[in-house]
C-alpha cells in the first residue's frame, strides 16, 4: 500500500495537493478523462467533483492502480514537450511519470518504453538532441549516488535505463538474471525526479548551456558525418 499522493506522483500527475484532497486544475483533459476512469475503475469515482479528488482512505493499493492505469490506456505513443502537454494514456505506465517528470526538469524525451518486464526500459531523443542522455545519466547518478544510469546508444538515437549492481551483486548471476527487467523501480525514478525536480531544473539548465557553449555533441557530429 501507498498513499495517493505517491501514486500519483509516480504515475506523472499534475495535482496540487490541500489537506487530504487533490487539486487537478493543471491536468491537461486527456488525463483527467484517465483520471476518473482509473477512480471508476478503483471504485472511488464518487469522491471526485469538479477536478477535486478526496480519497475515502489514505492509502491505495498500488498494483490496482497500476491495473487501472493499463485499463485507461489509449492509443501508443509518446508526446514530449511542456510537462502540460504530455499524455499519460499514451504511455507504458512504469515509464510515464518519467516522461513527465523528465519534461519537467528539461529534459525532452521523443519516444519511451518500459520494457514489459521482457527488456529494458528505454527512452529516445529527437535528432540534435543528444545532450540530454548525458544529462539524464548525470541527474540519475546524482539521485541514486550512482546506481542508476542511462546507457546510451547513438546509432539507436535512445538508450536503456538501468540499475549499476555492487560487487556483491554482481557475484550471485542467477538473482540478476532473474531482476534485469524488473520494472517497479522505475516508479522510484519517476518519484525522486519529482520531489527533486526544482533543483534539477536549474541543473539541467546549466549543463545545457555549458554544452551548447562547447560547441556540438558526439551525437550531432555523428548524425553530421552520416548525413542525416
Amino acid at each position: 500500500m501507498i498513499t495517493w499522493e505517491r501514486a500519483f506522483v509516480r504515475m506523472g500527475f499534475v495535482f496540487e495537493k490541500k489537506e487530504d484532497s487533490f487539486l487537478f486544475l493543471r491536468e491537461n483533459p486527456e488525463n483527467l478523462r484517465l483520471l476518473v476512469g482509473m477512480l471508476q475503475y478503483l471504485g472511488v469515482k464518487d469522491h471526485f467533483q469538479g477536478s477535486t479528488f478526496t480519497p475515502p482512505t489514505s492509502e491505495v493499493e498500488e498494483d490496482q492502480f497500476i491495473a487501472a492505469f493499463y485499463e485507461g490506456r489509449g492509443a501508443r505513443d509518446d508526446f514530449p514537450g511542456e510537462v502540460e502537454s504530455v499524455i499519460l494514456h499514451a504511455l507504458d505506465p512504469y515509464i510515464a511519470g518519467i516522461v513527465r517528470w523528465c519534461s519537467a526538469i528539461g529534459i525532452k524525451t521523443a519516444m519511451s518504453c518500459d520494457g514489459h518486464g521482457k527488456r529494458y526500459p528505454s527512452l529516445y531523443f529527437h535528432r540534435g538532441e543528444h545532450h540530454y542522455a548525458t544529462i539524464l545519466d548525470s541527474c540519475l547518478a546524482l539521485l541514486s549516488n550512482g546506481r542508476w544510469q542511462f546507457k546510451y546508444n547513438y546509432q539507436a538515437a535512445g538508450g536503456r535505463l538501468m540499475i549499476r549492481h555492487s560487487s556483491a551483486e554482481m557475484r550471485d548471476v542467477a538473482p540478476l538474471k532473474e531482476r534485469r527487467f524488473e520494472q517497479y523501480w522505475l516508479l522510484d525514478v519517476a518519484e525522486a525526479l519529482y520531489r527533486n525536480q526544482y533543483m534539477l531544473r536549474d541543473l539541467v539548465q546549466t549543463m545545457n548551456a555549458v554544452m551548447k557553449t562547447n560547441g556540438k555533441t558526439k551525437g550531432e557530429d555523428k548524425d553530421e558525418k552520416a548525413g542525416i
